[in-house]
């Protein structure tokens, strides 16, 4: 009994399990199998080509019409934009073309454009456009064969005009017209050139007075005139290769090429047009720089007109001082601008800018000493004073007014009219003698020495030269003249007369002067003017107005 009631419960047990084991094989099965089993995907062969496909130009006539994708059979896509090139310029070169024996045709599963007509016994297939060349621009089949169709009719029929006799009169022409234009342009540039030059000359010495002291007028013009010859240059030759690109453009087979020019001008222009509108911003910052130094200069000209003529005085600072003080603060005020105007410049951070700036700067310290050594001795002659414009002065054996003081040289004209330019340097490293100076200030004393016998009374002779003094033009007569004794030598005594004038540019004048009047006075007076070694006998029948002098008649040398 207790074995049979436990059999159907170890049936029903086993039967469990093996239906469990079951089970799980199956889902491992279904789990491999799908593990295996590849993914299968549709593709789609026109995408393919789609992305694969790259296209060939079709451009019989220079220009490019239309690009074409895809290759047909054994035909490249390279062949077969050879081939329709070919066919179009058949059909421009055939006699009987006729643009309406163009049509649209279709076949297949594509759309050619065909030319028909009686040359041929069959339409002439020209392109063919399928499934692939209207997916890759978007377009139906049937519009993208309008449009080629378009494109090769307006194709044909301009080379056909630019071919025609009609086209080439009207080239001839217009290069008549351009050589003519071009003719007149350049001579109107050389008469405004002559005309510019013209006023430039009558400016000068007016508003052209020079830099700084540094450059003079003339300099000043000479470096305009350079400016005005390259301005021409440039204007002469932009206009020369305007006219070139012109008449390359008349001609359908240098378009090309003048087009390839203007792209060589223009492209750096607009390059430049684009650099300089981001630039923008830096320039309105310097240009507001420049105009605060400017208003500042204005100001600082107007405060040194007035101390110049008096208006404004200073203690201790002479009115001759304004203008090189200006020059001086103005050169400051210019320095800290660039300073303040450096980082602004474009490209200014790159290390070839700051390398040429050192370069520039090493080159100038090196190559203008000299040059500096005259700036810091003009400048200190300025404050020195030695001299002003229009003193005479005694430089070392020159002697003459100042007609020109510069940063660099003093210029002097001498009595004989010889300008002679004295470098500052010089200037500051000789004695100078300033004859106009101590001429306003103490009356400058001019002198002329006379030897006379020792038969003479000595307050004769003196009387006479007060005479001279007296006679003698352009002296100062509020200060007295007076007289005096140098020497006392073997045959006569050395007299000294000394007289004051305040106009030193004149000394020259009175020094003639002065010895006419001494030969006179004295010749009246009958007294001999003794040489230095002979004593020279009058002779009786002298005529008037000399009269026998009172001593003997006698020759008698009187070598030493």
């Amino acid at each position: 009994m207790g074995t049979k009631r436990y059999c159907p419960i170890l049936y029903k047990t086993i039967l469990i399990a093996l239906l469990c084991l079951v089970s799980l094989g199956i889902s491992a099965q279904r789990r491999s199998s799908k593990q295996k089993q590849p993914v299968v995907t549709k593709v789609d062969s026109t995408q393919i080509a789609l992305n694969q496909s790259q296209g060939a130009p079709v451009a019989p006539f220079r220009d490019t019409l239309f690009l074409i994708h895809g290759s047909i059979g054994s035909f490249t896509v390279q062949q077969r934009a050879a081939a329709i090139n070919e066919k179009i310029q058949q059909l421009e070169e055939y006699v009987l073309y006729s643009p309406d024996s163009l049509r649209l045709e279709e076949f297949n599963d594509q759309i050619n454009i065909v030319y028909e007509d009686g040359r041929y016994q069959h339409p002439r297939i020209i392109v063919s456009i399928d499934t692939l060349q209207a997916q890759i621009y978007g377009r139906s089949k049937t519009d993208l064969a309008q449009s080629y169709l378009h494109l090769i009719i307006s194709a044909i029929d301009k080379e056909q005009y630019d071919n025609s006799w009609k086209r080439k009169g009207i080239q001839a022409l217009t290069i008549i017209l351009i050589i003519v234009a071009e003719y007149f342009f350049i001579r109107l540039i050389q008469y405004l050139y002559r005309r510019l030059r013209i006023v430039v000359r009558k400016l000068q010495h007016k508003k052209i007075k020079g830099f700084l002291g540094i450059i003079d007028a003339e300099k000043e013009v000479q470096i305009i005139f350079a400016l005005l010859r390259l301005i021409r240059f440039l204007i002469i030759a932009t206009a020369l290769g305007a006219g070139l690109l012109l008449i390359f453009k008349l001609f359908p087979y240098t378009t090309s090429l003048s087009d390839q020019l203007i792209d060589y001008i223009v492209a750096p222009l607009k390059k430049i047009g684009l650099s300089i509108k981001n630039y923008m911003p830096n320039l309105f910052t310097i240009l507001i720089i420049i105009v605060i130094f400017r208003y500042i200069k204005k100001f600082l000209r107007s405060i040194t007109d007035k101390i110049t003529e008096g208006k404004i005085t200073f203690k201790g600072f002479y009115p001759d001082w304004a203008k090189p003080t200006y020059n001086i603060v103005t050169g400051i005020l210019l320095v800290f601008t660039f300073i303040l105007i450096f980082p602004y410049l474009p490209e200014s951070d790159s290390q070839v800018f700051q390398g040429v700036s050192v370069f520039v700067g090493l080159i100038i310290s090196l190559g203008s000493t000299s040059v500096i050594g005259n700036l810091i001795a003009g400048l200190v002659i300025t404050y020195m004073r030695p001299f002003r414009m229009g003193d005479r002065v005694k430089m070392d054996d020159t002697t003459g007014t100042i007609i020109e003081k510069t940063a660099l040289v003093t210029r002097v004209r001498t009595a004989k009219n010889e300008i002679i330019t004295i470098p500052n340097s010089s200037v500051m490293n000789t004695k100078t003698v300033n004859y106009t100076f101590s001429a306003n200030q103490y009356g400058l004393i001019l002198f002329s020495t006379v030897t006379i016998g020792y038969e003479v009374p000595w307050r004769q002779v003196h009387e006479l030269l007060l005479k001279v003094a007296y006679k003698t033009e352009n002296l100062n007569r509020k200060q007295k003249p007076f007289i005096m004794q140098t020497a006392l030598n073997d045959f006569y005594v050395e007299y000294q007369l000394n007289v004051y004038t305040k106009d030193a540019n004149k000394m020259n004048d009175i020094y003639s002067d002065l010895r006419k009047n001494i030969q006179d006075v004295f010749n009246e007076a009958g007294i001999e003017i003794r040489s230095s070694h002979y004593n020279v006998n009058t002779i009786y029948n002298m005529p008037e107005p000399y009269e026998r002098p009172p001593y003997g008649a006698h020759k008698e040398d009187q070598h030493s």
